[in-house]
């Protein structure tokens, strides 16, 4: 069974003019909190939410939109959930909606198998934050330290300003939809997966073989584009997660490559790692944009 990669948003992020059309190139499904009820909804027309334009959104993302209600439970969950940040890298005006968007990788209905939810971050300071990166310095020999790996990758957005908003919505979720696009996208994960799960990085030969090997990838993506004239706009993806070193024998640089790029040792961080039931650890994170970031030139 494949697994699938769906990615989690807060109350807010369809506020955002080009809303989820990156997102929907990205993941199977998206994880959208939405009104259970009248009051509810009235709440989040008070705060700005526009749940009238959320509407709209769902409807033209069709199944690709997996819905939960942002009922009196998930709020309470993310009361504690937000109470428990009390670092104060937590206490920045987004981390509120950061909190909304972790409570929805959990409790997902039991009958959804097969399945790995990740956060999405609105910006890098945001990820950088909420994960507690910070620079380090990996040297030769180091072993067994849990170090954050950045997977930079090129992937092509629909675009095309002579078409209104939801319709390049709804082309963009029909074009990810077509199964050369969908085995792409679960090649990609499946890749990162494999890379973050080794049991050891321990030369330079590796980084640069993966980077070169997630380069066919994209370019094999970039091809079907072209042959089936879809207009579309290049962006940056950046997952971020915990990789294990072997026995080094330099340190690690960063490698770029045909639209991928890798880094691997420049940063550690705070909450990823191992799960530990005893500490609040963070699974693989994502930030995607217009411009490059991490190092990458």
């Amino acid at each position: 069974m494949v697994k699938e990669v769906w990615g989690t948003f807060s109350v807010k992020d369809h506020l955002s003019p080009q809303a989820f059309l990156a997102e929907v190139m990205l993941y199977d499904r998206l994880v959208i909190p939405v009104p259970p009820d009248r009051a509810e909804r009235l709440r989040w027309q008070e705060n700005g939410w526009e749940p009238d334009r959320l509407d709209q959104i769902v409807e033209r993302l069709g199944d690709r939109a997996f819905l939960v209600e942002w009922d009196a439970e998930r709020q309470a969950n993310w009361k504690t959930r937000y109470d428990a940040g009390n670092d104060l890298a937590y206490r920045t005006p987004d981390w509120a909606f950061e909190a909304t968007r972790t409570e929805l990788t959990d409790k997902l209905p039991r009958y959804v198998t097969g399945v790995e939810a990740v956060v999405t971050y609105t910006s890098v300071d945001e990820l950088t934050n909420n994960l507690e990166l910070t620079e380090t310095q990996v040297n030769k020999g180091e072993y067994g330290t849990t170090v954050a790996a950045v997977i930079g990758r090129e992937f092509l957005v629909p675009n095309d300003p002579g078409k209104p908003y939801l319709d390049l919505l709804e082309e963009a979720a029909q074009f990810s939809s077509e199964p050369t696009m969908k085995y792409s996208r679960a090649d990609f994960w499946r890749w990162q997966r494999e890379f973050l799960d080794d049991k050891g990085i321990t030369d330079q030969a590796s980084i640069e073989a993966a980077v070169k090997d997630m380069a066919e990838k994209i370019n094999r993506e970039k091809a079907f584009a072209r042959e089936h004239g879809i207009q579309t706009a290049v962006q940056y993806a950046f997952v971020v997660g915990g990789v294990t070193l072997g026995l080094l024998n330099s340190p690690l640089a960063a490698v770029a490559f045909a639209g991928a790029f890798l880094e691997v040792g420049k940063y550690v961080s705070g909450r990823l790692g191992p799960k530990d039931p005893n500490v609040d650890r963070a699974g693989v994170a994502l930030i995607y944009d217009t411009q490059k970031h991490f190092g990458w030139k």
